[in-house]
């Protein structure tokens, strides 16, 4: 059954546009792109951010994933991701082989669900470049992710590979729709397996969630969005005021 959508005068009773949507998403990428770089706050604020970037309903695999990480190395800290990473080596490495492969398909998860269609008409081509540069970073952090002090070469490196095959998953995305649900499919299937993995070679749950970070990520993540929503405001104000 075909579900109408809603129509604009309904939007604007509840007091939503489309374009204030789509800035909002814009806002989050970029947020998410700068927490994945620096490795700063939580793991679980990313993936909000990544969530509300992506608003899909299959971006929630992204939840799982991140916690499945978070969860191998006992805390939801970016910044204890990197340190561990720095100290004992990339995720994706280190054993045991069922936590490796934790942050493997964690990475998958997150690399499939997230590279989107860059010709989308609802996403600005400025953002979508953002959101395939955040899917790199994030993927980045999660499997090879060495902090300052540690062989950082390693995780650009891996930054890099995995922009290049967000791109080719968003390319995909574009062209062949069918192909675009048995990503989905797969996506969710690898993160749901990812928090299996990590229940069983992961430590305790408790004192995983890292409140201080939580804090921190919130914080960051309001600046950059703060940023990103007024700061297009603010220039054009500028501009018309010298005009």
């Amino acid at each position: 059954m075909l579900v109408e959508p809603p129509r604009p005068d309904l939007l604007a009773r509840a007091g939503v546009s489309r374009p204030d949507l789509t800035l909002v998403r814009h806002a989050a990428v970029a947020a998410a792109l700068a927490l994945a770089t620096l490795s700063r706050g939580d793991a679980l604020v990313l993936a909000v951010l990544l969530v509300i970037a992506a608003w899909r309903p299959v971006a929630l695999a992204v939840v799982p994933a991140l916690v499945a990480s978070s969860w191998r190395w006992g805390s939801s800290s970016l910044e204890a991701l990197a340190g561990a990473q720095t100290v004992l080596g990339p995720a994706g490495l280190v054993g045991p082989p069922a936590a490796a492969a934790t942050s493997w398909l964690a990475g998958l998860a997150i690399l499939l669900v997230l590279a989107g269609r860059p010709s989308a008409p609802n996403l600005p081509r400025g953002a979508a470049l953002l959101a395939v540069l955040a899917t790199g970073a994030t993927l980045a952090a999660v499997v090879a992710g060495p902090g300052g002090g540690g062989a950082v070469w390693i995780r650009v490196g891996a930054g890099a590979v995995a922009t290049v095959g967000a791109v080719a998953v968003a390319r995909i995305r574009d062209r062949l729709v069918r192909a675009g649900r048995a990503l989905d499919a797969a996506a969710a299937l690898a993160a749901v397996a990812a928090l299996v993995l990590a229940s069983r070679a992961a430590p305790p749950w408790g004192g995983t969630i890292d409140a201080a970070a939580i804090g921190q990520g919130i914080a960051v993540a309001a600046a950059v969005a703060l940023l990103v929503l007024v700061g297009p405001r603010t220039f054009a104000a500028m501009r018309d005021r010298r005009a």
